[in-house]
């Protein structure tokens, strides 16, 4: 129907002129609650070295709305409503708000001709909208939450962290149920949403409902908006929107599968609905360039692939090919909860091995690489690190995935798996000898997701050996140099930030793996040769002593010992907080 609509020219297509828009009614309520938001913005000075410390942070992965936006839209915001903002004057502030609920229930106007500053300012100034209060708000705050306590940027303003981080969740869960009431599906609105949900889920925890609604919403928005279509620049989007709108679809696409993993759910979102064309790898100076010309040869200096050919890994790179890393990811998840034979599993996980190779092909060399060398901790900036770290992890976290899935459903030895798992606890602590990365968010969630999954694997390999009746000559696991780096990382969890929302998920691992290296270390006792653990083989099971015995002081359930796939019994007996570490463990994240 839609299409049909689109031939005769009468479809909305979000270009409508504003002139016909119907003002909504709006109530005192509801300018009272815009008014007591945009308290928030009576302390420019902190808003802007805000704004300014989290575009200079190496955690600055936004593609889809990146500083060249956000400045022009925080420079109009100052020059036009500069003072009132100051001020707080009541009269003033309440037009203020009034005024941001209709612009924000009015359609933004653009076609291909629109440039990216105009653009930029059509939702700011006299236009400002609420979407964009809620991203400038979102961006000092996921500032506060990335960087330490102990940051100077709380001492200069005064700011108590935690009191920050809840005063921004208020002001962006006020400016988004604006949005809602004004039916404003806009990409303001999407990347708000987005951002939303990722200082939520830092900050509440990926296992928390509140998190999970919020990536429904934001994934139901994604497509009620038709991102998940093919988007191309015509008479209607300019070129610098549709490449946006395709890096905002592919960090969505990636979010849910990430999160869907993580929770061993099945994912809201799919690749066989979504038309996933990746973005091209333009830095921002170029696609946001106001020369047509520039832009134009800027694209032809890319390889057949979209990617840049001066040996850069980019941000914007990174996401571009971790898309096709993302839906293998997917298929693995679709692998570990379907209903397959072992001949099946075996199968299907080859054509999932083969297209990765594939994919691998088809990347530039500065990334092929990285897959079997490590970053150079001492020649690398410290945002090429991260950027390095975080496109090695994704096929990593994928090989140790499928390598789980095959041992519990296809009955394979546990090499591959240990293999991976010992590569991906190395590059944990490697990379924790860089003090600036040490110190990131993206590392402490690399740190507590899949070093702690990893940590565990090693752990109970380790305990097999140990439980052998002649230890052997070449075994699995080099016990020293494993015992050595479990010590090191079960002590670097207790580093978590406290704002981590799985903190106590990571602190109950932290004891497991403590009590795992206790019982290695202690004496040899011929009473204790029965204890038996190993998650990794679905067909044993802990013996003679149960694991609450062997554990009396971690509160983890004997079942977590003998812990299956995906597949848990969600109903209300499983739930908790012994659950939630049970699905921590044994999924995988991105």
């Amino acid at each position: 129907m839609k299409e049909d609509l689109v031939k005769f020219g009468v479809t909305s297509t979000g270009l409508d002129q504003a002139t016909g828009v119907h003002k909504q009614q709006i109530s005192n309520e509801g300018i009272a609650k815009g008014c007591r938001i945009l308290s928030f913005f009576q302390n420019r000075a902190m808003v802007d070295r805000g704004i300014e410390l989290f575009f200079k942070s190496i955690e600055c992965i936004h593609i889809h709305c990146g500083e060249f936006i956000v400045r022009h839209w925080l420079s109009q915001l100052w020059l036009v409503h500069g003072e009132t903002l100051s001020s707080q004057d009541t009269s003033r502030i309440r037009l203020l708000s009034q005024s941001l609920c209709e612009n924000t229930a009015t359609p933004l106007v653009f076609d291909a001709n629109t440039t990216a500053k105009q653009w930029a300012y059509s939702a700011t100034g006299e236009q400002i909208r609420w979407g964009v209060i809620a991203m400038i708000a979102n961006y000092v705050g996921t500032y506060a939450m990335i960087t330490q306590p102990s940051d100077p940027f709380f001492q200069e303003f005064k700011l108590e962290r935690k009191s920050l981080l809840d005063h921004v969740n208020e002001v962006a869960a006020t400016c988004l149920e604006f949005c809602r009431q004004s039916d404003a599906l806009d990409d303001a609105f999407i990347c708000a949403l987005l951002e939303h949900y990722n200082m939520t889920k830092y900050t509440k925890g990926e296992a928390c409902y509140a998190t999970y609604c919020l990536g429904a919403e934001l994934n139901s928005a994604f497509i009620a908006m038709g991102l998940h279509q093919e988007i191309n620049s015509d008479s209607r989007v300019p070129f610098f929107l549709a490449e946006l709108r395709k890096r905002l679809r592919a960090m969505v696409y990636m979010a849910e599968i990430s999160i869907a993993t993580f929770l061993g759910r099945p994912p809201r979102l799919s690749h066989r609905y979504i038309n996933l064309d990746p973005p091209l790898d333009l830095t921002d100076s170029q696609l946001f360039s106001e020369d047509p010309q520039e832009l134009a040869i800027a694209i032809t200096e890319l390889d057949e692939q979209g990617y840049n050919r001066n040996g850069e890994i980019r941000d914007i790179s990174w996401i571009r090919s971790s898309i096709n890393f993302t839906v293998r990811r997917e298929e693995i998840l679709e692998l570990s909860l379907g209903n397959y034979t072992p001949d099946e599993v075996r199968h299907i996980a080859d054509v999932i091995q083969r297209k990765t190779e594939e994919h691998w092909a088809k990347l530039p060399p500065m990334m092929l690489s990285l897959r079997g060398s490590t970053c150079e901790l001492e020649t690398q900036t410290v945002f090429d690190l991260h950027i390095r770290n975080a496109f090695r992890q994704g096929p990593q976290a994928n090989s140790l995935l499928l390598h789980r899935v095959l041992m519990h459903k296809a009955g394979t030895g546990p090499a591959g798996l240990i293999h991976t798992a010992q590569t991906i606890l190395s590059d944990v602590m490697r990379l924790y000898k860089r003090v600036e990365m040490a110190a990131a968010t993206s590392f402490i969630y690399f740190l507590a997701v899949h070093g702690l999954r990893s940590a565990f694997v090693l752990a109970s390999e380790l305990l097999e050996q140990e439980r052998l009746p002649v230890y052997p000559n070449d075994p699995l696991l080099p016990r020293s140099k494993t015992i050595q780096d479990l010590a090191v990382f079960a002590a670097k969890l207790s580093d978590l930030d406290p704002v981590f929302g799985d903190k106590d998920l990571c602190e109950k691992g932290r004891k497991v793996l403590s009590r795992v290296l206790d019982k290695i270390l202690s004496p040899p006792n011929t009473a204790d040769r029965h204890w038996h653990f190993s998650p990794m083989q679905t067909e044993q099971h802990c013996a003679d002593t149960s694991a609450n015995d062997a554990f009396p002081d971690t509160d983890v359930p004997e079942s977590f010992f003998m812990m299956d796939d995906f597949t848990y019994d969600m109903s209300a007996s499983s739930s908790g907080p012994d659950h939630t570490f049970r699905l921590w463990l044994e999924s995988m994240d991105g």
